[in-house]
């Protein structure tokens, strides 16, 4: 198991100011979402090149289920750029959200389809296209679903297992914690039957906070996540209370105890 931490989290005014604030609170990744984005493959090969926290993975596009066509082409592009940089850099994957917002975006077209179903034949789609590229590169995409009340299209581990299998091998899915306290009856178990789709995994509390200021009890899902063989990272992805560096050293210490305890 690895800790990993999104890049908005970490306190600096370049990446590499981040990267050297990190190595000090030991964490081993970073997840790539702000505005490191916008440098090269080959600047950012070199700032990674000299430190010792390695991409943890790459934030995909937010647009694919747009009602217009131009922004689900740029969408589209965006994805394909994402993948050759988690492809250049060593990242797990691409994380990629299927879509935000309780109300769908597209029409509702019954008796032909619903707008729910219009939803989920366009998503296939563009992520089929996208998942060709995936193969190409030799990484994957992975979907995170989101509680209900942030999201309608994928809010369960299965939801995301039903349509990663139905899209193919390049796609999987994350699992996250605060939405799993949500969404899942029994967080382990889900974890279990999701077994062979999940390659990577967030962690934030009941309250979004860091692990340790909720109520969720991270140590069964980690028993559960080490019984299927999950050896990633976990993505500390949440709100802080407290002083940051201090709240991420204990937080991080925490995450190591209830994972060795699992």
């Amino acid at each position: 198991m690895k800790l990993a931490i999104r890049e908005g989290m970490i306190p600096g005014d370049s990446l590499r100011k981040k990267l050297e604030w990190l190595s000090n609170i030991g964490i081993e990744g970073v997840e790539l979402h702000g505005a490191s984005l916008s440098l090269s493959v080959w600047e950012l090969r070199s700032i990674f090149a000299n430190s010792p926290i390695s991409v943890a993975n790459i934030s995909g596009p937010a647009d694919l289920l747009s009602p217009d066509s131009a922004v689900r082409r740029a969408a589209i592009d965006l994805g394909k750029r994402r993948l050759h940089l988690a492809a250049e850099l060593g990242a797990t994957g691409v994380l990629l959200v299927p879509q935000f917002g309780t109300k769908p975006l597209l029409p509702d077209l019954s008796p032909y389809r619903s707008a729910v179903e219009l939803e989920r034949e366009l998503f296939i789609t563009q992520m089929r296209e996208l998942s060709e590229l995936a193969e190409t590169e030799g990484t994957i995409i992975f979907l995170e679903p989101l509680n209900r009340y942030e999201a309608h299209l994928v809010n369960t581990l299965q939801d995301a297992c039903n349509l990663a299998r139905e899209i193919g091998p390049r796609v999987r899915i994350m699992a996250d914690f605060f939405h799993m306290n949500i969404e899942e009856a029994d967080i382990a178990q889900s974890i279990k039957a999701a077994a062979d789709q999940i390659v990577y995994v967030h962690v934030a509390d009941s309250n979004r906070l860091q692990p340790g200021k909720g109520h969720i009890d991270f140590t069964q899902g980690f028993r559960a996540l080490k019984e299927i063989g999950y050896d990633g990272y976990l993505g500390i992805e949440c709100r802080i209370a407290g002083e940051l560096e201090a709240a991420l050293q204990e937080c991080a210490h925490l995450l190591r105890e209830w994972w060795q305890a699992a």
